[in-house]
C-alpha cells in the first residue's frame, strides 16, 4: 500500500513538473515574442521617422536629392536614408536597425503646389469688403495687363477689370463712391474693350478665410513687429509668402522699412510701408486692415490686391499704383516654394 502511494505521488510529481516546465516554456516563448514584436515595431517607427525627417530636410534644401545620409542616431537605433528622384517627384528609402533587427521604409513622394486663386482684377474686393473698402490719396488701379517691371505689355487680350467685385450692387456701391474714376482703368466690359472707370463683376466664389488659414499655415516667416529694411520679403526669383500678423502684435501698427518684394504678402492689422515700396505678386487683406504708403514717392503693386476683409483702407502720402501683371503673379506661383510633401508610404521588412 505504501509503495502503490508513493508510486502515485512520484507519478503526480512527475506530471506536475512536467506542467510547470512547460508553462515556464511557454512564458519565455510569450516573452521572446513580446520582444520580437517590440524590436520590429521600434524599427519601422525608426524608418518611417526617417522618411518624414528627411522629405522636411529635401523640402528646406532642394540640393539634397540624390543623395544618402550617414548614419542618424534615434530612439536607441540608427538609419539611413537615400533620396532619389528628379524634383517634385522623389522616392525616398528609409532604413532602420534597432538592437539587430532592420527595417526598410519606402515612400514615392510628390512636391504639392501652393494653389492660391488668381485676383480678377487689378484690385478684387470681396463682398463683405465693399461698403468699408476706403482708397484715399493719389491712386491708380490699372486691370491692364503690365510686364514684372511694371511696364505695359500691349497685349490687351490678357487685361482684367482695374476693381472687381462679386455683384451688381457691389459695382454700382464702388462706382458711386470713385472720387476719380478716370484713374481706375482696365477692361469695361467683355468686350475687351479698355477704357475707364474700369469696375466689373467677377464674382470667384471663394472661402476667404479658408484661403487665409491656408496661406497664413504656409507662410515662410510670419512678423508681428516691425519689419527692418534688411528683411527678406523676396525677389521674382526666389519669391516668399509673408504673414503680417500685425493685429496679433498688440503694439498696434507695424512698420515695413523696405522698399521692395515679391511673392503674396498677407496683412492683417495696421501696416504702414516707409519708403517708396514696390511689390510684385499678391497682396492679400484680411479681417481688418489699415495700408498706409507713408513716401511722397511712388508705390508700386505690380500684380493683384486682394481686399477679403471686413473693414479694408488703402491710403497713400503720395502716389499709389495697383499694375495688374498676369505674368508677374504667375511668376511668383511658379517660383514659390512648394506646400510641402504628399505621398503613399510602401513597407518593407528586411531581417
Amino acid at each position: 500500500m505504501g509503495k502503490s502511494s508513493l508510486i502515485v505521488i512520484l507519478g503526480m510529481g512527475m506530471i506536475v513538473s512536467y506542467f510547470i516546465l512547460k508553462l515556464n516554456a511557454n512564458s519565455k516563448e510569450n516573452l521572446s515574442t513580446t520582444v520580437d514584436m517590440f524590436e520590429q515595431t521600434q524599427a519601422r517607427l525608426i524608418a518611417n521617422a526617417g522618411v518624414e525627417i528627411y522629405l522636411e530636410k529635401l523640402y528646406n534644401d532642394p540640393t539634397l536629392i540624390n543623395t544618402t545620409s550617414s548614419s542618424q542616431s534615434l530612439f536607441q537605433g540608427s538609419y539611413v536614408v537615400k533620396l532619389e528622384g528628379t524634383l517634385p517627384n522623389v522616392r525616398v528609402t528609409s532604413t532602420s536597425n534597432f538592437q539587430g533587427v532592420q527595417h526598410v521604409s519606402v515612400a514615392d513622394a510628390y512636391l504639392e503646389p501652393i494653389s492660391f486663386p488668381d485676383p480678377p482684377g487689378g484690385l478684387y474686393i470681396s463682398a463683405n469688403s465693399v461698403t468699408n473698402t476706403k482708397l484715399t490719396g493719389d491712386m491708380e488701379v490699372s486691370g491692364e495687363n503690365h510686364n514684372p517691371d511694371g511696364t505695359l505689355t500691349g497685349d490687351s487680350t490678357e487685361a482684367v477689370y482695374g476693381i472687381s467685385v462679386d455683384s451688381e450692387a457691389d459695382k454700382t456701391a464702388i462706382l458711386d463712391g470713385l472720387s476719380k474714376p478716370e484713374k481706375v482703368t482696365g477692361l469695361i466690359d467683355s468686350t475687351g474693350v479698355i477704357g475707364y472707370p474700369s469696375v466689373g463683376v467677377t464674382s470667384l466664389g471663394v472661402d476667404w478665410a479658408k484661403v487665409y488659414q491656408y496661406i497664413a499655415n504656409s507662410a515662410d516667416q510670419t512678423f508681428i513687429g516691425d519689419i527692418p529694411s534688411g528683411a527678406d520679403l523676396g525677389t521674382l526669383a526666389n519669391p516668399i509668402i509673408t504673414l503680417v500678423n500685425a493685429d496679433a502684435s498688440g503694439s498696434g501698427t507695424i512698420k515695413i522699412n523696405k522698399s521692395s518684394g515679391a511673392g503674396i504678402l498677407v496683412v492683417n492689422g495696421d501696416v504702414k510701408f516707409a519708403g517708396n515700396f514696390t511689390f510684385q505678386g499678391i497682396i492679400l487683406c484680411y479681417k481688418n486692415t489699415d495700408l498706409s504708403f507713408e513716401s511722397t514717392g511712388t508705390n508700386q503693386i505690380i500684380g493683384g490686391i486682394i481686399a477679403a476683409g471686413k473693414d479694408v483702407d488703402i491710403k497713400t502720402a503720395g502716389t499709389m499704383n495697383i499694375k495688374y501683371s498676369h505674368d508677374a503673379i504667375e511668376t511668383v506661383k511658379s517660383n514659390l516654394k512648394s506646400d510641402g510633401f504628399n505621398g503613399i508610404v510602401a513597407v518593407f521588412n528586411v531581417h
